[in-house]
């Protein structure tokens, strides 16, 4: 892509559209420079409008470019120096599910609790903790907190692509097993692609 290697913005709608379309992968190198590009820029309006909102923003991309460290660093703030606490929350969100990328769980789940008080009325705290508990095994847990964040306007379908990315991102086939069968017996119509996580039996000889 020219735009790209120009360090040209893309039109995100296009973006949106091609990786909705799976002619783009959302983990691919385009997709990635991409977000990395989205991320700088952000970073800079903060930088040069002072407006604060663009800190989650940016944040989010980075951790979408695959660089949650720099999502991290962008988010190492004193919130007591903001009043908004719906922006307090946004950016605790974002910070905990870059801690999460990390694999430092207690840190994101400290976040995530933290950005509920603030803002209890939001899902995304909700959607956080749910993929927290479920990056752990527990399951039940997990499923009442993405529960509490449908209630509070999260869509079903989000919530089934972050399950689907947890799946993909575990790696001890066990714990994949012990997830899929428990979707399975919840649901095994909606979850009918968690039959492709649970192991083949081994014949004993």
């Amino acid at each position: 892509m020219v735009k790209l290697e120009n360090k040209e913005r893309l039109d995100i709608i296009l973006v949106v559209q091609l990786i909705e379309q799976e002619q783009l992968s959302s983990g691919g190198g385009i997709a990635t420079a991409h977000y990395k590009l989205e991320a700088e820029f952000y970073e800079q309006e903060y930088s040069r409008t002072g407006n604060k909102w663009k800190i989650p923003t940016a944040s989010s991309y980075w951790r979408k470019a695959n660089e949650p460290e720099q999502s991290l660093k962008l988010t190492n703030l004193d919130l007591n120096k903001i009043k908004e606490n719906k922006l307090k929350s946004a950016i605790l969100v974002t910070r905990g599910a870059a801690f999460r990328d990390t694999g430092k769980l207690v840190e994101a789940e400290k976040c995530a609790v933290k950005a509920m008080e603030l803002h209890p009325d939001s899902y995304q705290p909700y959607t956080l903790l749910g993929a927290i508990y479920y990056d752990i095994g527990d399951y039940t847990k997990g499923d009442y907190y993405f529960d509490e964040a449908i209630k509070r306007g999260a869509k079903t379908e989000e919530i089934d692509y972050e399950i689907k990315r947890i799946f993909r991102n575990k790696k001890d086939e066990e714990q994949r097993h012990e997830a899929a069968t428990y979707l399975l017996k919840k649901d095994p119509h909606r979850y009918a692609w968690a039959k492709s996580y649970l192991k083949t039996p081994k014949n004993d000889e």
